[in-house]
């Protein structure tokens, strides 16, 4: 085998080995992604299943269920302070910002009745 022949199959073996470990790193970048999506996946299947426990349990005298209570009403008071600071209110059915004066709510189209009444 002459000195070209070696070189011709010592490159052809290299541009196999680099497009077989392009490859490889296109599968990986493939399954890490695929797996990241499964893990997001299986955190909002346990968020709305302790979402589901907790609305079916939150008359119950459980320090944890008094945790999030206190917690889910300490968010609402933060939400009307900050609604408050940009002159409105938030809707009662979205949460949006809602102007004294509105008659719907323009992110859901919820009728205002008196929210602005004190």
């Amino acid at each position: 085998m002459g000195f070209l022949d070696e070189l011709t199959e010592g490159i052809a073996n290299t541009t196999r080995d680099i497009g077989k470990m392009a490859q490889n790193a296109g599968d990986l970048t493939k399954l890490q992604y695929d797996k990241k999506v499964k893990e997001q996946e299986l955190q909002k299947l346990y968020e709305n299943l302790g979402k589901k426990f907790y609305n079916s349990h939150k008359d119950e005298d459980d320090d944890e269920i008094k945790e999030i209570t206190a917690c889910i009403l300490r968010i609402k008071e933060y939400t009307n302070d900050i609604m408050e600071l940009k002159g409105g209110k938030a809707c009662t059915r979205c949460g949006a910002l809602v102007k004294a004066g509105d008659k719907y709510c323009s992110a859901c189209g919820e009728k205002i009745d008196d929210i602005f009444e004190e």
